[in-house]
């Protein structure tokens, strides 16, 4: 899972370094389905949220290395959670 506004700072900072190249994984956060749904209820505990989940076999551990040795960072899955919520409740999406 990766915040929207950190894949447009990765566009931005590959882009504009001049020592990037080749090609970059922008990834944050490894977190499955019930993990992101625990972290939701707790921080919107009046939603309805599933109560079984079906997780897919172990993926394949993806790395964002390269691109944080340009100076990436990403923010942390809380406040991506919260952003995300927010912005649906402001487009009328969720109450």
């Amino acid at each position: 899972m990766v915040d929207v506004c950190d894949v447009a700072e990765a566009l931005l900072l590959a882009y504009e370094k001049p020592e990037a190249e080749g090609r970059y994984i922008c990834t944050s956060h490894m977190t499955n389905a019930k993990d992101s749904v625990d972290l939701l209820k707790s921080l919107y505990p009046n939603y309805n949220y599933p109560k079984n989940f079906t997780e897919g076999q172990d993926e394949e551990q993806l790395s964002s290395e390269k691109l944080q040795r340009l100076g990436w960072s990403y923010r942390p899955l809380r406040e991506t959670l919260i952003d995300s919520v927010e912005s649906y409740r402001e487009a009328g999406l969720v109450d």
